[in-house]
Order: structure tokens, then C-alpha cells, then sequence
């Protein structure tokens, strides 16, 4: 009985601490493969130079939407794509603190990350 309890508290204890470290990394929604580490690459690498637009009246992003063209899209930096070669053919747009991930042919939304 005592290791029944003492292991459901390591799991409440692993768990918690789980759900802690992930509020402080960049949430995704739409690209599967990245890990937290190449999210966290892909924000820093492209928040740092892109220029935060506002969004046109009327657009909401969602992954699948293609962008307006007045959004300006660009291809992902280099050194960007150097650490993360998955997303190395790609555009992005930076958009009310969030980073549109593009698919360059379509302007349709593959992902989106934000803090």
C-alpha cells in the first residue's frame, strides 16, 4: 500500500512539473515533429528581425488559413533554417506577436507559434 501511494505521488510530482516547464516554452499548434527546443529556435530566430504587423481587419490566424498579401511573408533566416532543417523551405510571417509559419507556394498557415 505505502508504494502504491509513494508512487502516485512521484507521478502528481513528475506531472506538475511537467505542465510548469511548458508555460515558460513557445506553444505550437499545426507542425508535428518540432520539438520544444527547435520551437523555442524558430521564435528566437525570427522575433528578433521581423517586424511585428497588425492583423488586416477580418483575418484570424488558424492553421490551414492563407495569409492576406498584405502581410508581408518572408523565407525563414538562415541560421534558423541551419538549426532547424525541418522547416527550411518555409516562409513566415511575424503577426501580433506570433509567428505564422508558411507554406511559401500557398501562403497557407502550417503552424503558429507564440509565447
Amino acid at each position: 500500500m505505502k508504494a502504491l501511494v509513494w508512487n502516485g505521488t512521484i507521478a502528481l510530482t513528475l506531472l506538475a512539473g511537467m505542465g510548469a516547464a511548458g508555460a515558460a516554452s513557445v506553444r505550437s499548434a499545426g507542425f508535428d515533429g518540432l520539438t520544444d527546443a527547435q520551437r523555442q529556435e524558430i521564435w528566437q530566430g525570427v522575433s528578433k528581425q521581423a517586424t511585428n504587423e497588425s492583423s488586416p481587419a477580418g483575418f484570424k490566424a488558424a492553421v490551414g488559413e492563407a495569409v492576406p498579401g498584405s502581410i508581408k511573408t518572408e523565407p525563414l533566416p538562415g541560421d534558423v533554417s541551419a538549426k532547424v532543417p525541418a522547416v527550411k523551405s518555409y516562409d513566415f510571417a511575424m503577426l501580433q506577436n506570433q509567428v505564422l509559419i508558411l507554406d511559401p507556394s500557398s501562403k497557407k498557415i502550417v503552424d503558429i507559434l507564440s509565447r
